[in-house]
């Protein structure tokens, strides 16, 4: 082990809701990293649904929908176009079908009236709205979040 790591041992049921809080630097993102083999643990093994976090990491992510605590996109795109292009990656089936998830998606975060301005002229709450979408637009199995409620207004 790593001399700062420290051991987690960690089961989160199916349909939970589970929070990693701590200070910064505590290893909250880096945890979700190396659940989604996008960061290769010093020591030691995880699993997600069952499969190797570092061998069937590919089969992992299909199931998974993740929003990064700096999330980036494509700035001349829309958000429309931005969430058909993710769609893309996790279904091939009917272009209806993907359209009527888009169109459900940005309906559920509230950008549905913002759906075709490019991404460039979004505010840093509607950025983040559309990081909350992106991350579900798949259908996901298990929904992972790093700073969800970054740059959103506080309900009035």
């Amino acid at each position: 082990m790593a001399p700062n790591s420290r051991r987690l041992d960690l089961r989160v049921q199916q349909n939970s809701i589970c929070g990693f809080l701590g200070p910064n630097g505590a290893g909250k993102t880096t945890t979700i990293k190396l659940l989604l083999g996008l960061a290769q643990p010093a020591g030691g093994s995880g699993r997600v649904f069952g499969m190797d976090i570092e061998k069937q990491n590919d089969e992992i992510r299909r199931r998974v929908g993740y929003l990064s605590q700096d999330p980036r996109y494509y700035e001349y795109m829309t958000a429309r176009e931005t969430l058909r292009f993710t769609a893309c990656f996790f279904y091939d089936g009917p272009r209806s079908e993907i359209e009527h998830r888009v169109a459900e998606t940005l309906d559920l975060v509230g950008l549905a009236d913002k759906a075709d301005r490019p991404i460039k002229t979004f505010s840093g709450g509607e950025r983040q709205r559309l990081g909350i979408a992106q991350a579900q637009v798949n259908y996901p199995d298990l929904l992972i979040l790093d700073e969800p409620a970054a740059s959103l207004d506080p309900i009035r």
